[in-house]
C-alpha cells in the first residue's frame, strides 16, 4: 500500500527549498525520505501541485549468517 503526499510547487520553487520541505512532508506521514520509494510522481500545473505516491513498506537489511 502507498502514500500520497501533495505538495504546493511554490513551496518546492527553488533549489535550496526542496529537500528541507520533502523531508518535512515525509516525518508528517510516517515516512523517512532516505527509506521509502517514491513510485510515482505527477506535476498538476494548473493547480500548483506535485503529488507524489511513496511505498509505505520499510526495507531493511539483514547481516549475513555466519
Amino acid at each position: 500500500m502507498s502514500k500520497e503526499i501533495i505538495i504546493d510547487h511554490k513551496d518546492i520553487a527553488t533549489p535550496d527549498g526542496i529537500t528541507p520541505h520533502i523531508e518535512k512532508e515525509f516525518k508528517k506521514h510516517d515516512l523517512d525520505l532516505h527509506v521509502n520509494e517514491v513510485e510515482d510522481i505527477e506535476d498538476d500545473f494548473k493547480a500548483g501541485k506535485r503529488r507524489l505516491r511513496v511505498k509505505n513498506t520499510k526495507y531493511f537489511f539483514m547481516p549475513k549468517a555466519p
